[in-house]
């Protein structure tokens, strides 16, 4: 830790030096001559300028003459002309430059006065900020991206010079700009009158951060049931699993639901998602940029162990008008965005909503579906430098299952709201902040039955959960650029969160308020956050992200300090080959503990204590990439990652958490993952191939478990495959199909069972049929695969156009075309004669399921 902090210091003191030295060279300063001899010119400086320089007369020929051509203004520019071709060095210090001997010849380029060009990077239709648009000096061979919020800066060299603006999907713009100061150009890009279904976008002269970013436009493979969902297409990424089985199913390199961060405009969301998984909150239609970060973290993230997704959102329309409709089988929706005030303010307004329900009882699937988002956004910009964005989110999901011997019910739902204010500070400075509040709210019923040993029903209970999380956070992000190859990222994060976490209520019924449940003293924690990261490129095949992320947490008297330095780096072998490595130590202070034999969505949130560690990982990450063009990228990983303080239900206790020693309940131990991810994208003007592979191991061991053994993680599949490929016929049709295979889940059976005796667990009489409840125990975790997992969808798109101003979508297809089932799913039941029964069921959300959408744009 100390040497990163000298590094990185030592770094820091260059770039100051550097500064420092540029300023003296553009300090204005007119020759008395124009032909003269180095001494001369050298004592002229000394007469007629604020510097001093001071020289050996060995160390270069000092009577060399010397006759300037131009008319140089500066000290640098006459220095320049002066010691060309001398073999020297400079060195400044207290206000004199030090003439020094070198085995090579002075670089020129040190005497160049340079500016800055920066600004915002727009849309010229919309005046939609572009994140990630490149800019690019050919002459130079230097570029530059814009941030999130489509802001630039790169150094050039005074004088003319010609700069290239790209980004996917735009035409490319050509800038000339003759600089002499640091110079603002906010720079908009025409969209391309035809624009290709897929667009992979490279920067082959520079080596390239690489996370993973959803299409702006989702794919037609990214539909599940005529909803297009951009969050689909990390599921075809080697290492991301999508599990049904839980309220927010993704699963990244080995890691549990909790350990994945979403943000949505800089704020937290706790379950991102709809229908477990398969969609996620944001509708397409207002989405600017999405990255997934799995094995480069930059040190401005934390709070998660497996991945950071990073949504932004449009700010919406500035120029005029427009909307976007769509209506499936799963649901409708609309974005509807425009100026309040032209190029000053703007609004949009999203909103979506199933209605798929009659056609679910009409296929008698035994699933109930409920779910909407309601998004608004407001943008105004204050000035040329200042723009405020206020942000509302509501969505809320209901699903109820009813098949074969399992009954339950869910009911979840986000609320959150982001004030955010970005600030161009200067040439070479912006800054973001964000006020944020983010509430997820979670009730969960299982149907409990009981039967006597003649298989007759004595007791039909419903154990009703409740919990919920709060959070409210305060952030803000500085960014520097020093220069074109050295840029500083600095901040920090106060945050408060308040968790109740497991409420409960046994019912004859299901309980869908949250005033019906036994208030439980809530749990609060604070968090402070400072972060510092470089982005360094000392060569230009060289790329390196160091960072630092520093985090200070309370939970009542438990205090914990965590230490997370981050590395990233890229080398760019030619200019189709690159290696990069990764080193990471992650920490979150919320634990998610799912309850073994409560069904769906039985999770509860618990704060780290004295007892219950802060969970930590460290993983290392190698990969290479090959990439010809646009045609055709190929990218493969191997990495490894350990951690600390995973958490499990201790075996035995009792299946709810709602008592003040609810920590006993649960167990900490360690777990690992490793593998190997390979994937690869073919892109032509009428196809787009993508196929990935992954191979992997997910273990964990617990003291308590299993003889204290290692045993495979409940989610250990060996192997996945994901295959898609798009045709484009022409401008009118394309075809779409996805494939997935992946092998079976690894499950455990209890090989004990009691009845629980406890008086305080709501049992009054034990030995009564209607107060009876079972404790299952493990005590030798025995584990189960089941079957692999594979599905086939199918889909056609038309596009057409209406009438004028109108642009619209068709499309069909099929889902999972061959009826395969979801995972299995294993669900227990009580008996008074033989004490317990395994049933074995199998269920799926959707079965052989055809479906057709229409989207219209206007």
């Amino acid at each position: 830790m100390k040497g990163l902090f000298c590094i990185l210091g030592m770094l820091l003191c260059n770039v100051l030096t550097h500064a420092q030295r540029v300023g003296s060279f553009t300090r204005p300063y007119v020759p008395s001559f124009y032909k003269g001899s180095i001494r001369a010119f050298l004592e002229d400086i000394n007469q007629h300028s604020p510097i001093t320089i001071e020289y050996a007369s060995n160390s270069l020929d000092t009577g060399k003459v010397i006759m300037l051509s131009g008319s140089p203004e500066t000290i640098g520019a006459v220095l320049r002309q002066v010691l060309r071709d001398q073999k020297v060095n400079l060195l400044e210090k207290n206000n004199k430059l030090i003439i020094t001997p070198s085995p090579v010849p002075i670089s020129t380029d040190i005497f160049i006065t340079w500016h800055s060009v920066y600004g915002i990077i727009k849309e010229n239709v919309s005046g939609e900020p572009l994140a990630d648009a490149t800019v690019w000096h050919p002459a130079r061979q230097r570029g530059s991206y814009s941030n999130n919020h489509g802001y630039f800066t790169l150094q050039l060299p005074e004088g003319n010079n010609v700069l290239f603006l790209s980004y996917a999907g735009y035409e490319t713009h050509r800038l000339e700009v003759n600089l002499k100061a640091n110079t603002r150009m906010d720079v908009y890009l025409t969209p391309k009158s035809n624009i290709e279904e897929v667009t992979v976008t490279s920067s082959p002269q520079v080596p390239e951060a690489d996370e993973n970013k959803a299409a702006k436009e989702a794919n037609s493979y990214d539909v599940i049931l005529g909803e297009s969902d951009a969050l689909r297409s990390f599921y075809l990424d080697p290492g991301v699993k999508n599990i049904p089985e839980l309220t927010y199913g993704m699963l990244v390199r080995g890691g549990s639901p909790d350990q994945n961060v979403f943000l949505l405009d800089g704020n937290t969301i706790f379950n991102p998602t709809h229908l477990l998984g398969a969609l996620s909150i944001v509708n397409k239609t207002s989405l600017k940029s999405m990255y997934l970060y799995k094995k480069n973290f930059p040190a401005r993230f934390g709070g998660g162990l497996s991945s950071v997704i990073d949504v932004m959102t449009k700010d919406g329309n500035m120029q005029k008008w427009q909307g976007e409709a769509n209506a499936g089988l799963l649901a409708g929706s609309f974005t509807l965005e425009g100026p309040i005030k032209k190029d000053r303010s703007s609004l949009m307004v999203s909103f979506r909503h199933s209605w798929i329900n009659p056609v679910l009882r009409l296929l008698k699937s035994g699933i109930g579906v409920i779910f909407y988002d309601l998004h608004i956004k407001y943008t105004q910009w204050l000035g040329k430098k200042d723009k405020i964005m206020v942000n509302a989110y509501a969505g809320n999901d209901e699903l109820q299952l009813h098949q074969n011997y399992t009954n339950n019910k869910q009911r979840w739902g986000n609320k959150a709201a982001t004030i955010n204010w970005n600030r161009v500070v200067s040439a070479k400075a912006f800054i973001n902040s964000s006020v944020n509040i983010s509430n997820y709210d979670n009730l969960a019923g299982f149907r409990y039955n009981l039967y006597d040993s003649t298989g007759r029903l004595v007791q039909n209970r419903v154990y009703n959960t409740y919990s919920s999380i709060r959070q409210y956070n305060a952030r803000t992000v500085l960014e520097i650029a020093a220069n074109n190859n050295f840029r500083i990222n600095v901040g920090g994060k106060a945050a408060y969160t308040r968790i109740r976490p497991f409420d409960s209520n046994v019912s004859a019924e299901f309980i869908d308020r949250p005033g019906d449940f036994n208030a439980f003293p809530p749990l609060t924690f604070g968090e402070m956050v400072l972060f510092y990261e470089n982005e360094i490129r000392p060569h230009k095949q060289l790329y390196i992200r160091p960072g630092l992320h520093v985090s200070f947490y309370k939970h009542n008297d438990f205090k914990y300090t965590s230490w997370q330095p981050r590395l990233y780096a890229v080398y760019k072998l030619n200019h189709r080959n690159q290696l990069d490595f990764s080193y990471n130590h992650m920490a979150q202070y919320l634990h998610l503990v799912t309850n073994p034999y409560m069904g769906i969505n039985s999770d509860a949130w618990v704060p780290s204590t004295g007892i219950l560690h802060p969970e930590e990982s460290d993983m290392v990450n190698l990969g290479y990439s090959y990439r010809n063009g646009k045609k055709l990228i190929v990218q493969a990983d191997v990495y490894y990652k350990q951690m600390r303080n995973v958490t499990n239900y201790a075996e035995g206790k009792n299946l709810f958490l709602n008592t003040a020693d609810w920590g006993q309940s649960v167990q900490l131990g360690r777990g690992w993952s490793y593998g190997l991810e390979t994937k690869a994208d073919r892109v032509t003007d009428k196809w787009y191939l993508h196929l990935s592979y992954t191979l992997s191991w997910n273990w964990r061991r617990f003291s308590q478990l299993n003889n204290g053994a290692k045993f495979p993680f409940k989610y250990d599949r060996r192997h996945e495959i994901n295959a898609a490929a798009t045709w484009k016929q022409n401008d009118h049709w394309s075809f779409s199909s996805y494939w997935t295979f992946s092998t079976g889940d690894v499950y455990s059976l209890p090989n004990q069972v009691y009845p629980d005796f406890d008086d305080a667990q709501q049992i009054s009489d034990p030995l009564a049929p209607k107060e009876y409840r079972l404790i299952y125990h493990s005590s030798i975790a025995r584990m189960y695969r089941t079957l692999p997992y594979h599905r086939l969808d199918v889909s056609a798109s038309y596009y057409h156009s209406p009438a004028k101003g109108l642009q619209s979508k068709l499309t069909g297809g099929i889902y999972n075309i061959y009826g395969s089932p979801s995972q299995y799913v294993y669900d227990l039941e009580g008996t008074l004669g033989k004490r317990s029964l395994v049933v074995t069921t199998r269920y799926q959300f959707f079965k052989v399921t055809p479906y057709i959408s229409y989207t219209v744009s206007f």
